[in-house]
């Protein structure tokens, strides 16, 4: 099995793509709102139908874009409509709550990502990179609605299936 994306519910559109586009290189590969086209056919992605099924409302709406790293990373952005969304709380985005609560990204160069990322006034968990043994160095950051992001570095002599270094 290989990681096909990621989706992140976001509540303003504009400040998600700044930092995913902006700051960390993705670029869009489709931006519309959802429902895209009256029933199923080859060029809609998501008909009312099936919306409101995923969604579980009647007359679901979202913004949605996705994005691709250079690597070929996909990032999914949402902005609901209907069901309105609503930020979490910081508390209950970080540990000590179930799910998905930190989306980890592999770099090269991370002192300049950890510049790149405080430079466009992201708040990083830390105030310095830390090492991890022998295995790689990370930083942990947030997005403007409070996700965790952490951006990691293998060292020379990590090995892993699958990663490269």
């Amino acid at each position: 099995m290989r990681f096909h994306h990621m989706a992140i519910f976001v509540a303003e559109m504009e400040a998600a793509l700044r930092l995913w586009c902006d700051v960390l290189g993705f670029r869009v590969i489709k931006d519309s709102v959802i429902p895209d086209g009256p029933a199923p056919a080859p060029a809609v992605y998501l008909y009312p139908a099936l919306l409101d099924d995923i969604f579980k409302v009647k007359n679901a709406r979202s913004r949605m874009a996705i994005l691709v790293s250079a690597e070929g990373a996909i990032i999914e952005l949402q902005q609901c409509e209907n069901p309105a969304i609503q930020r979490t709380p910081p508390e209950q985005q970080r540990y000590g709550h179930t799910g998905v609560h930190e989306l980890g990204l592999l770099v090269d160069n991370i002192d300049d990502w950890f510049s790149r990322i405080r430079g466009a006034g992201y708040e990083t968990q830390t105030d310095y990179v830390w090492p991890c043994g022998d295995f790689g160095r990370s930083f942990l950051f947030y997005d403007a609605d409070g996700n965790m992001i952490q951006l990691w570095e293998h060292t020379a002599t990590t090995t892993h299936r699958g990663a490269s270094s």
